[in-house]
């Protein structure tokens, strides 16, 4: 991971500056939706991943969830193997009302897409579902493309051997849904992932995200020319364990950090848990409530890192 850590340095990824300086959200306005509606999201859990347990972790997490009753919770990938997660299951399964997975690529260090999502009670990889007035999509980004262009399931750790550009793919049968989905829909679309199509500094390893991209302004050029309210307003993603925000054709991506740790050398860990609470005002507004943390190792200059240990608070408004 160190050696894929590079500042931001292409063009179409950015001026830093102008991404986290924006604070218009081009969420439509929802008139068929009188109430705001509220989700819990976490990101990068890595239960044992370096043989750290995270449950407590993830109980700070889930003791606010408990406490505030979003209208959901999702968790944006690399959240726990299907060994010895039992008690990261229990946490999460406190809260009585709508969750949701994402697959990350070290959810199948151990495994098959299958044999995590059965742990998780996941029926598919990809999927989408309205409430509150707002229509929400799940991606796959883990497959890996073999040098004849076929893509494989990521399984049992297979992606990471392999060189950058040949991972974080996503399904042509995934994608047709995709398009498909975001024709039909009928309200303003959220999406979440694990890879990002925008704003990560790991060049090599966005696999199709062109495809995606496109995918997403065709829908809200035509949503656009007719006049509907489901436009595709926001992306969350994960994998980078980054805080980044920034804009794209009236699409606003977010780089949800992780809730673990930073990666530079070894595992840099956060004293306190990350996470965000997401809140959708049908006049269309977005407020994300952060969090913000230390290093256990030392303060940020003692230990050469340059990546926040934050989530950060946003209002985004029309």
């Amino acid at each position: 991971m160190e050696q894929r850590r590079r500042f931001i340095k292409k063009i179409g990824f950015i001026a830093t500056a102008a991404l986290t300086s924006s604070n218009v959200f081009a969420i439509p306005v929802n008139n068929q939706s009188t109430k705001k509606l509220r989700f819990g999201l976490i990101s990068d859990l890595h239960h044992l991943q370096f043989g750290q347990d995270e449950v407590p972790r993830l109980k700070s997490f889930m003791d606010e969830v408990v406490k505030t009753k979003p209208d959901f919770i999702i968790q944006c990938g690399d959240f726990c193997r299907a060994q010895k997660s039992d008690g990261i299951m229990a946490e999460w399964n406190r809260f009585h009302g709508p969750k949701y997975h994402v697959l990350g690529n070290h959810d199948m260090d151990l495994c098959s897409k299958e044999t995590i999502m059965k742990f998780w009670d996941m029926p598919k990889r990809y999927y989408s579902f309205d409430q509150g007035g707002y229509h929400f999509v799940v991606m796959d980004r883990n497959f890996l493309k073999k040098d004849d262009g076929t893509l494989v399931d990521y399984n049992t750790s297979n992606w990471g051997p392999l060189p950058a550009p040949k991972r974080s793919f996503t399904d042509k049968e995934q994608l047709n849904w995709l398009k498909e989905d975001l024709a039909a829909a009928k309200f303003p679309v959220v999406v979440f992932m694990h890879q990002p199509v925008f704003l990560s500094d790991y060049f090599d390893e966005i696999g199709n995200a062109d495809e995606i991209l496109k995918i997403f302004d065709q829908a809200n050029f035509i949503a656009k020319k007719r006049g509907s309210i489901a436009r595709v307003t926001a992306v969350f993603m994960g994998h980078d364990h980054d805080d980044r925000y920034g804009e794209r054709n009236g699409v606003h991506y977010f780089i949800v950090n992780s809730a673990s740790y930073v990666y530079q050398g070894h595992a840099h860990f956060y004293n306190e848990s990350l996470f965000a609470f997401v809140t959708l005002d049908p006049k269309g507004k977005m407020t994300v409530e952060g969090r913000s943390t230390t290093y256990r190792t030392g303060t940020p200059e003692d230990i050469q890192i340059t990546f926040p240990s934050k989530i950060s608070d946003r209002d985004l408004i029309l």
